[in-house]
């Protein structure tokens, strides 16, 4: 049992609680664990109350006073037997909310504990709390895998649900727990799991090694138990499966497992040119380059209208590798005269042009396919030949083509950005939209002027921008809402909320479809705020919140099993928080917070939901801090913990604060490190380490982290801490440096109450021993 591996007997703990938890839960206490009557009472008689004597002594009892104190490791893992007590109390109760909360701060206490890991994990199971579960599972799984049917079954979880990384921590941790047993059908599983979740992760060489116990189970079922009921259920789709496994092999370097599963996937789904191209990727990693020729034309042979196209990754690897081959062109010219009709075959040959500097005929040919059927590798391939040709007049053509296909630049990827950063391109390309949009007769074709608009906004050349998107709005009447969504999100994240909000607005007149309604007033309550007109920005998002509620409701009325929670009424109300917060109305923000947190608390079924909740509870954080109450801060910073307890933000938070209270120094050091381990470049977390350090009184160990985070971010908060490291370690101007800094910053902030007690410092001889006179607010309201 658990309690046993905490050292303390159940036995023991329950009965000596279960007298008093009777008492005063008015709970029945269980045959094992009730007190045993000195005379059993004749049926349907009262028990008699035993009679004792009272006890007098001849001295008052004194205190115990242990030879030594305590120390914090003992303290702590006091805490964490006690935490655990009430917890198995709670559950014996039925209670399991509040058991589990505390069996998640008790492993806070005694993170070395699997006996806590493991009650945490098995009651946020039962709880459906997967996601919990599964984060608890992975702490359990650090300390101790004796339980790897459990740590399986939850890395398979975390697997299917797109968590790759940790799903591979659970899962090697279950297969070498299961090396002592003989293979099971659950252990092939296992395998194939584990080589999925590092193809998904992009470590393929590591798949190679379980995908090859996989194949060989297959070929040898008997060996591992495995019938043909559960062989079917491991290939349920063999073709994906065997495709996998190849693709693992192949870039492994075990070329001959690799055409071994690529000829089963193709045994299990026929598709020639899919095997073919494999082929070709195969002569060429064994450097054999006129075999992959000869595997190339087969590929185009075995597809002959080349529809659809091979998968981009695996058609530049092929040409990225063959393209200088003398024989490439040659070859593919003569098999493109007997199929003019192979899209594919057009694509890639012009694409072996372009490589090879024949630019006239990569145009022309990429220029028909395009007619035949548009393709993001055609506009591509024409970006490319015009940007560096720089007929600017034929560049916007072809993007303008690019967005009546797609609607926007996305297609071209990283050269849409390379595009963008080139100043002159730019120029002369928007200054040509902007001649036709005032030089022409009548309506112009709004599609170059949107193109134009979009690289101008990437481009940050809002002045532009502006008449080529109106223009486009106006030219493209069925797309307006997505066109004026488009251009007032790019003004917010370059911070320009005025034309923003002129923007946004035009797109709440517009008859939009329902589920964009809220949408633009979402956007444009937090671009009102930011302009200081929060009254207006209210006003947006209590119509977002309506209108979202009346979409929900008749969600539910269509659909019994839609739940509020999964649709965007909870976001809207985290914004109007953040409104409250943002405006300094904080009681109110604070009141908005609380409520969120109590509507939506019993819904764990939508991941997206316990992020909003958990960004609610670390606001609240620091909304308390700010006003003086800092054990409220902690305590949301602790619920916050209970379900996220590797999140870094409450784990740095909730070590300052206790760093500055100097209380459960170790502890907050601890926590801290595993903050900045996952975000080393924070300058807040590397403060906080600073912090606890000097606290603890190790200053020459603070004051380089001090350095660190005052280097990086000159907060006067950190200032002030450098100061006082400076000043312990006997370095006084610089410890009044500091201090200068920080008061001066203070002020310029208009914060003179937070300047006052570093200015005293200054006049003083010198700072009393314990450090700063300021409690800082760690988490920034956002």
């Amino acid at each position: 049992m658990a309690g046993r591996a905490l050292g303390v007997p159940d036995s023991a703990w329950l009965a000596a609680a279960a007298p008093q938890v009777a008492a005063d839960t008015k709970t029945p206490v269980s045959k094992e664990t009730a007190p045993i009557p000195s005379q059993k009472p004749a049926p349907g008689q009262p028990q008699a109350r035993e009679h004792v004597d009272p006890l007098f002594l001849e001295d008052p009892p004194q205190p115990l006073v242990p030879a030594r104190p305590r120390s914090e490791a003992e303290t702590d893992r006091l805490e964490a037997l006690a935490l655990f007590s009430c917890a198995r109390l709670h559950e014996l109760r039925d209670e399991d909310a509040q058991a589990l909360r505390l069996y998640q701060r008790a492993f806070r206490c005694d993170p070395q504990s699997a006996a806590i890991a493991r009650a945490a994990v098995m009651l946020a199971a039962r709880l459906e709390r997967y996601s919990v579960a599964v984060r608890y599972a992975l702490k359990l799984a650090e300390i101790d895998a004796s339980d790897p049917e459990l740590l399986g079954r939850l890395g398979m979880i975390l697997s299917q649900t797109g968590q790759p990384a940790q799903a591979i921590a659970l899962l090697e941790k279950a297969a070498q727990g299961r090396r002592a047993h003989p293979p099971t059908a659950m252990d092939v599983h296992l395998w194939l799991e584990l080589g999925r979740a590092c193809c998904l992760a992009g470590r393929y060489p590591q798949a190679a090694p379980w995908f090859a116990r996989v194949v060989e189970a297959l070929e040898h079922p008997n060996r591992f138990g495995l019938t043909a009921a559960a062989r079917k259920a491991l290939l349920s789709n063999p073709d994906e499966t065997y495709g996998l496994m190849g693709e693992a092999f192949l870039q492994a370097g075990q070329l001959e497992k690799a055409r071994h599963a690529f000829e089963q996937a193709h045994r299990a789904s026929p598709q020639g040119a899919h095997l073919a191209w494999q082929q070709v990727r195969l002569a060429l990693r064994s450097g054999n380059a006129g075999q992959a020729l000869d595997r190339l034309e087969e590929a185009f042979r075995a597809s002959p209208t080349g529809d659809p196209l091979p998968p981009e990754p695996l058609w530049s690897e092929v040409l990225r590798a063959l393209r200088q081959e003398s024989a490439l062109i040659p070859r593919l010219e003569k098999l493109r005269a007997q199929q003019p009709q192979n899209l594919a075959l057009g694509y890639f040959l012009a694409d072996a042009y372009r490589h090879a500097g024949r630019l006239d005929q990569a145009e022309s040919l990429y220029r028909a396919c395009l007619a035949r059927k548009p393709h993001p590798l055609g506009y591509r391939g024409l970006v490319e030949i015009y940007r560096a040709g720089k007929p600017h007049d034929k560049l916007l053509e072809v993007l303008g083509q690019l967005v009546a296909q797609d609607g926007s630049l996305e297609a071209l990827g990283e050269l849409g950005k390379t595009l963008a950063d080139d100043k002159a391109l730019v120029q002369a390309v928007v200054g040509l939209a902007r001649q036709r949009l005032n030089g022409q007769a009548g309506r112009p074709d709004p599609n170059p002027l949107l193109a134009a608009a979009l690289l101008a906004a990437e481009a940050k050349r809002w002045d532009d921008a502006e008449p080529l998107f109106d223009e486009a709005v106006r030219g493209k009447p069925n797309r307006a809402a997505d066109l004026l969504l488009t251009w007032g999100l790019g003004l917010i994240l370059d911070e320009q909320y005025a034309r923003a909000t002129a923007v946004l607005r035009r797109g709440t007149e517009l008859q939009v479809a329902p589920e964009l309604a809220p949408v633009f007033l979402f956007y444009l309550a937090g671009s009102l705020e930011m302009l200081g007109k929060t009254d207006e920005a209210l006003a947006a998002v209590r119509r977002a919140i309506e209108l979202s509620q009346a979409r929900d409701a008749a969600e539910a009325a269509k659909n019994k099993d839609f739940r509020p929670a999964l649709g965007e009424t909870p976001r809207l109300e985290l914004r109007r928080a953040w409104i409250l917060s943002h405006a300094r109305r904080y009681r109110e923000a604070a009141q908005a917070y609380e409520e969120l947190i109590r509507k939506y608390e019993g819904e764990y079924g939508w991941p997206p939901l316990r992020h909003m909740l958990r960004d609610a509870r670390l606001a609240l954080s620091n909304l308390a801090v700010l006003e003086g109450d800092r054990p409220a801060g902690e305590r949301w910073l602790e619920e916050v913990l209970d379900e996220f307890p590797d999140d870094p933000s409450a784990l740095n938070d909730l070590g300052y604060l206790w760093a500055d209270a100097g209380k459960h120094l170790a502890r907050a050091e601890r926590m801290i490190r595993r903050a900045l381990k996952q975000e080393p470049n924070n300058a807040a977390f590397r403060d906080s380490l600073g912090w606890v350090l000097f606290r603890q009184g190790r200053v020459n160990e603070a004051l380089p982290e001090l350095e660190k985070a005052a280097a990086a971010e000159p907060d006067p908060t950190v200032l002030d801490h450098l100061g006082d490291a400076y000043w312990q370690l006997g370095r006084r101007e610089e410890a009044r440096s500091a201090w200068g800094r920080a008061a001066k910053a203070y002020r310029q902030a208009g914060e003179p109450a937070k300047a006052a007690p570093i200015e005293k410092k200054l006049q003083a001889p010198g700072p009393a021993a314990g450090g700063s006179t300021l409690l800082r607010s760690p988490h920034k309201v956002t």
